[in-house]
C-alpha cells in the first residue's frame, strides 16, 4: 500500500532540449535555473509525502503487531487456564488450611469455586493456631494434606515461613487480573513475610479509628462521652465493667500486639490493660457476646472482628459501636482473613493454582465483599464494589495509609512484643 501511494506521487520532470544545446544565454539559463527550483521544490514535497507514509505505515504495524500479540497472549492465557481447570478437576479436592474468620465466613465463596470448576473444597475449623499445630505435626509425620493456607500473617511469619512449609507465590499467579497489578492498592502486589515472597496479603482492615462496644440498657451515650482518649479506660469507674478476649484467641494477642506498636497506646497501656484495669477476659467469642448484650460486662473497650456484634446490633439487640480517632492512620494485614499462601509438597498442586487465581481475581475477590455480611476489612483491590463491607472499613481513594505488616522487618519486631505480652500474660495467670 505505501508502494503504492508513493508511486501514485512521482512526477517526471523533463528540461527542453534546446534549452541545454544552447544554456550559454542568461536568460535560457535562468529559465532552466527556475525549472531546477521547481523540481527540487516538487522532489521535497514528494518525499515529505513518502516519510508520512512511511510513518502511518509503522505505527499500523505497531497497531496489528500489539492487537496480535494481546490476542495471543490471551489466547495462551485461555489454553494454559483450560488446561489448569482440567487438571484441577481431575485431582477433584483441594484443602484449605484456615484460620477463625475464613472458617466462618468464606464458606459462601469456596461453594462458588467448587461448583464452577467441579472441586471439592475442604476447609479446616477452629481458629489459626490450633490449624496450624495440627497442619506442622502432620507434616512432621510426612503426611501432606494441606493445599492452601487462609491464615494470618503472624503464624505464617512465625512457624509455616520458618518451617519451609511454603512454596514462593508470585510463580503460581498467571490470571491476566491477579498479574496486572494496576488493579491493586498503589499499583503493586503486598507480602507479609520478611523476603516478600511467601505470603500475599489480599484483605486488610483500615485503623484509623479505634473501636469498642457498650451495652444500652446498662449505660448511656454519656456515660461513653467522657472517653476521649484510650487511658480513660483505665479510670476508676470502669472498673469491673470491661471485657476482653484473651491471650489464648489469637484475636486477642493480635489486639495487643497492635496495641503495643500504636502511639495512642503502647507497651505500658498493654501492660495495665492485661495487669491492672480489672477487665474480665475470656478466649471464647460466644462467652463475651454473650457478656455483652445480657450486661454483665457492658463495656468491651478493644473490639476487631465485630461482624457478628454488627449482626446482632442490626437485629435489635441492646449494644451498640463508638468510635474514637486515631493519631495514625493505617491498613493491617492482623487476622487470617487478609492472606493466602499454598504449601510445599500439596497433594492437590493444580487445584492450589487454580484456586489462587480465581480468588485473587476480580470475581474471587468481588464475593469476598458480597457474599459475608458486615464484613469488617476491604481487598487491596482497587477495581470491584465494597458490597457488604462496613462503612468505617472503606478505604478513601488517593489516600496512602501506613502498612506496617507490608514491611519485611516488622514481622521480627511484632514476634519480639508478642513474647514479652506473654510473659506479662503469664504473671496474671500466677
Amino acid at each position: 500500500m505505501v508502494i503504492e501511494l508513493v508511486a501514485q506521487r512521482v512526477i517526471t520532470f523533463k528540461v527542453p532540449s534546446s534549452m541545454l544545446e544552447n544554456s550559454v544565454g542568461s536568460t535560457k539559463l535562468h529559465e532552466v535555473e527556475i525549472i531546477m527550483e521547481k523540481c527540487t521544490s516538487e522532489i521535497l514535497r514528494v518525499l515529505v509525502t513518502i516519510m508520512a507514509c512511511l510513518n502511518l505505515a509503522l505505527a499500523l504495524d505497531l497497531a496489528t503487531g500489539a492487537a496480535a500479540s494481546a490476542a495471543q497472549t490471551s489466547s495462551n492465557f485461555e489454553q494454559e487456564w483450560s488446561k489448569l481447570s482440567a487438571a484441577a478437576k481431575q485431582e477433584g479436592t483441594l484443602s484449605i488450611a484456615s484460620g477463625g474468620a475464613p472458617s466462618r465466613q468464606y464458606r459462601p465463596v469456596v461453594d462458588v469455586f467448587s461448583k464452577k470448576f467441579g472441586v471439592k473444597v475442604e476447609v479446616s475449623t477452629g481458629n489459626a493456631t490450633d490449624t496450624v499445630n495440627r497442619v506442622l505435626a502432620e507434616r512432621k509425620a510426612g503426611r501432606y494434606i494441606m493445599d492452601v493456607a487462609l491464615i494470618s500473617s503472624r503464624e505464617n511469619n512465625q512457624r509455616l515461613v520458618p518451617s519451609e512449609s511454603l512454596v514462593p507465590f508470585a510463580p503460581l499467579l498467571i490470571h491476566p487480573e491477579v498479574v496486572d497489578m494496576s488493579g491493586w492498592y498503589l499499583g503493586r502486589h503486598w507480602y507479609a513475610d520478611k523476603a516478600s515472597a511467601y505470603v500475599f496479603i489480599y484483605h486488610v482492615t483500615k485503623e484509623d479509628q479505634y473501636e469498642s462496644w457498650y451495652n444500652t440498657d446498662k449505660l448511656k451515650d454519656s456515660d461513653l462521652a467522657a472517653v476521649k482518649k484510650q487511658t480513660d479506660f483505665f479510670d476508676p469507674r470502669w472498673k469491673g465493667k470491661i471485657l476482653g478476649q484473651g491471650m489464648g484467641d489469637p484475636s486477642g494477642i493480635r489486639q495487643m500486639i497492635d496495641s503495643y506498636f500504636e502511639p495512642d497506646r503502647g507497651q505500658e497501656w498493654v501492660r495495665t490493660y492485661l495487669l491492672n484495669a480489672g477487665i474480665t477476659f475470656s478466649d471464647d467469642r460466644r462467652i463475651l457476646e454473650t457478656w455483652l448484650v445480657g450486661g454483665r460486662f457492658p463495656l468491651q473497650a478493644v473490639a476487631t472482628g465485630t461482624e457478628e456484634l454488627t449482626a446482632l446490633a442490626k437485629k435489635g439487640l441492646p449494644i451498640k459501636q463508638i468510635f474514637l480517632p486515631k493519631q495514625v492512620g493505617l491498613v493491617r494485614a492482623g487476622g487470617s482473613g487478609c492472606c493466602i499462601s499454598v504449601f510445599s509438597n500439596a497433594p492437590h498442586p493444580n487445584a492450589a493454582k487454580l484456586f489462587v487465581n480465581w480468588f485473587l481475581s476480580k470475581e474471587g475477590q468481588t464475593l469476598t465483599h458480597t457474599l459475608v455480611p458486615n464484613i469488617d476489612r476491604s481487598s487491596l483491590r482497587n477495581d470491584i464494589p465494597f458490597g457488604e463491607v462496613t462503612p468505617d472499613q472503606r478505604r478513601k481513594p488517593g489516600v496512602e495509609y501506613g502498612f506496617p505488616d507490608a514491611d519485611p522487618k516488622f514481622a521480627a519486631r511484632q514476634e519480639e512484643a508478642q513474647k514479652w505480652i506473654y510473659k506479662i500474660w503469664e504473671t496474671r495467670q500466677k
